[in-house]
């Protein structure tokens, strides 16, 4: 199956939508962490900025995509609907808006259901890292 093209948002708008979206101290913490470590999962997160494992980071990060996504709507409809075509169970998973799923070189996700690594390996969108700038 050929993976649709995501729809890109330049940096610039990107940012504004953060500056916007007004998020909390933590939460602009996390979006930091994210795009300037660029590859991460649960674990690596909770374990680098010393936070509670309940929530789960990820579920913290859907609310603060919708934060964020609340500042650009359009292109925050236009993820949620790719991330719904690229899903295995056809449901769209917020998070899209900064990272999707690593995968292997095979293009299988790197996640426990596939059976290649332990947890889910997340990946920050190109355009969005800054690890090294």
């Amino acid at each position: 199956m050929k993976i649709p093209n995501r729809p890109i948002i330049s940096v610039e708008q990107f940012e504004q939508a953060i500056e916007k979206a007004k998020l909390s101290d933590s939460s602009q913490e996390l979006i930091e962490y994210i795009r300037y470590t660029g590859v991460f999962s649960q674990p690596s997160i909770v374990k680098d900025l010393r936070i509670k494992s309940k929530p789960p980071v990820l579920s913290i990060l859907c609310e603060i995509c919708r934060a964020i996504g609340s500042q650009v709507p359009e292109h925050f409809k236009a993820i949620r609907k790719w991330s719904k075509l690229i899903s295995e169970h056809d449901v769209h998973w917020d998070g899209d808006l900064i990272c999707s799923s690593a995968q292997n070189i095979d293009g299988i996700p790197l996640t426990p259901e596939a059976g290649t690594a332990p947890y889910e390996i997340l990946v920050v969108h190109k355009e969005l890292f800054t690890g090294l700038g």
